[in-house]
This record gives structure tokens, sequence and C-alpha cells, in this order.
């Protein structure tokens, strides 16, 4: 008589647990955001965004850049430390590979911009200049190296006949902070 009721009181208590009903599932993790139409100058810097904040975007990163993308590092950044006048569309997407194969896989990269309320964007039908305060995080194992990059750049853009918008060309312009992206994109530069 003692082992039935211990043997339904065990019955009794694994059924009151749940033991054996499924477990809800965790949701999915968010996609990675993208414009595949950038058909507006916001969309096309949405996407440069896009492709610094999501690792899967990382690919498309070429896509925004026209052929013959240049971009120009801070001339103070030339003249204090070693850094190039200025690079190409190859050299840019090589950069961006390569953050994110060196960087600490937990929390690569974010991207933040700021309008600048002193300077207005030009948007025009066919070209638009566009200015930006940016913050940059990156988390990554290099030594010597900030992982908080600030400072201002201003984005040339065109529309190409297929009415898609790219970058031609980036001016990176050192703030407050000596720690801009041309800096962050030398120090990850092929």
């Amino acid at each position: 008589m003692k082992n039935i009721c211990i043997f339904t009181l065990v019955v009794l208590l694994l059924g009151s647990c749940n033991i054996f009903a499924p477990r809800k599932a965790d949701p999915p993790d968010k996609l990675a955001e993208w414009n595949a139409f950038p058909n507006t100058p916001e969309k096309c810097l949405e996407n440069l965004v896009f492709a610094y904040n999501y690792r899967e975007n990382v690919f498309q990163y070429g896509s925004i850049l026209t052929d013959n993308f240049v971009f120009y590092f801070d001339p103070q950044d030339v003249q204090d430390f070693t850094v190039p006048d200025n690079w190409f569309k190859y050299n840019e997407i090589d950069m961006l590979m390569n953050v994110y194969f060196q960087s600490n896989r937990t929390s690569d990269m974010k991207l933040e911009l700021i309008k600048l309320p002193n300077q207005p964007d030009i948007l025009h039908s066919n070209y638009a200049w566009l200015y930006r305060e940016y913050h940059l995080y990156v988390n990554h194992l290099i030594t010597n190296l900030n992982q908080d990059f600030y400072g201002n750049f201003q984005l040339y853009l065109e529309r190409e006949s297929n009415g898609v918008w790219k970058i031609r060309e980036w001016n990176d312009y050192r703030g407050q902070s000596e720690w801009t992206f041309g800096r962050m994109k030398n120090a990850f530069g092929s």
C-alpha cells in the first residue's frame, strides 16, 4: 500500500510539472534590414547603416557604391597618422569584410547617424549631398585601436539610369575625437 501511495504521489507530481509538455518556441531572430531598391538618397543612406549594423548585409555593401567610388580620409588624419589620402570601392568592400572577420562575434558594430543642424542636405533629381555626424562602435580585438569612432561625413550620391541611388564620394571629417571613421577603415583595410 505504501508503494502505491508513493507511486501515485510521484505520478501526480510529474503530471503537475508538465515536464512532458512541449515548451514555447523562442521567437525568430530579427531579419537584417535592407532596402532592395534604394530609389531615394535616404534609402541608400539607410543601407549604409544596415551594412554596418547587420553582419548579414556585408556582401551587399558594394551594391550601394558606384564603380568609381572614392573615400577621402580626413586631411588632418592624413597629416597626423599613416592613412592614405583616399581609396576606392574594392578597398572599401575589403575593409568591411575584414571588420566582420576580425570582430568579436557577440556584438559586431553599431553605426548611428545624426543630421547636422547647420548643414542641410542638398537634394536634386540625379545627385545629392548628405551631411551627417556619426558614432560608430566596433567590437574588435585589435590592440591600440579604439572601439568608438566619431566625426562628420559628407556623401555625394548619384541616381543611376535604373533609378537606384549609390554613393560616389565619401568625405570623412574629424570632430572632437581623433578616432575617426577613416582611422577605423585604415586599421582594417587591406
